[in-house]
């Protein structure tokens, strides 16, 4: 009875499940599931022997499965796979194209010859440059013009104007002078005539009288104002000797050359010298 007592609490023992603090050095199979899972123990298992149940407090249990098999999916039959060919490409339909109209042969040849760029990012055609217009605005050659034009005016000023100033250097000299001579009535004849000198010094018109040819006998007319402009100590004087009030003298004409118009002043013939005008002198130039 007492044998048949142990057997008991051994299949309880069994049921329970292992000893929560096992015996070191012997190895136990831990349990993961839950314990309603677990079967019972074979009748084989329960009937050990005497020697080997006295000697250890370790239930062992069978190696085999435990545990509920999963349960099986019905699995689908395999679907059979097209052998893909060796070129690496796939049969496509063909797009409906559309009617086209026939180009001439050197339209077709045209679109032919016609290439389409794609940008190298997105692979998308790339937008094609403008022709640019070879006709120039009318505007650009107008302007060329007149700047050409403004600038061969200048140089063209700046020629004249150095031109002239070599030419009156060789012919007047610096200080601008003239010299001329003339019968006028003073002490002066054919043979011995007056001899009159016209200098511009220093912006001054000068004129200078030898009556009858003699320095001794010698007048200065100086022009009453001064003689205004650029380089106007450059600018010609000259005289003029002709009968201007109507009495049959000749009279004192000076001129005064300036570049843009000649200015003149006049000094009448009173038989012995020259005056300066009076309001009550007619003078017709």
């Amino acid at each position: 009875m007492s044998q048949g007592g142990d057997s008991q609490q051994r299949r309880k023992n069994a049921n329970a499940g292992p000893d929560p603090l096992p015996l070191t050095g012997q190895k136990t199979r831990a349990v993961t599931g839950p314990q309603t899972n677990i079967h019972q123990a074979d009748d084989e298992d329960s009937i050990l022997d005497e020697h080997e149940r006295s000697s250890t407090s370790i239930v062992r249990y069978s190696t085999q499965q435990r545990f509920p098999s999963p349960p099986t999916t019905p699995t689908t039959p395999a679907t059979p796979i097209n052998t893909r060919r060796s070129t690496g490409t796939r049969d496509l339909p063909l797009p409906d194209r559309q009617p086209t109209r026939s180009l001439p042969s050197t339209a077709r040849q045209q679109s032919r010859n016609t290439t389409t760029q794609y940008a190298p990012s997105t692979g998308s055609a790339a937008p094609k440059g403008k022709k640019r217009n070879s006709t120039a605005h009318w505007l650009l050659p107008l302007g060329v013009g007149m700047v050409a034009m403004l600038v061969l005016w200048i140089f063209g000023s700046l020629l004249v104007v150095w031109g002239q100033q070599r030419y009156e250097d060789i012919t007047y000299g610096r200080p601008r002078t003239s010299q001329t001579d003339a019968i006028v009535g003073h002490n002066d004849s054919p043979a011995h005539k007056s001899h009159f000198i016209a200098i511009n010094y220093n912006r001054q018109a000068i004129v200078t009288e030898w009556m009858g040819g003699d320095p001794a006998k010698s007048v200065v007319y100086v022009v009453p104002y001064y003689i205004v402009g650029d380089n106007s100590e450059l600018t010609p004087v000259t005289v003029e000797l002709r009968d201007v009030t109507g009495d049959h003298k000749p009279d004192l004409i000076i001129h005064i050359h300036l570049h843009s118009q000649d200015q003149t002043f006049v000094f009448v013939n009173d038989g012995a010298k020259f005056r300066p005008p009076l309001a009550t002198d007619k003078i017709t130039m």
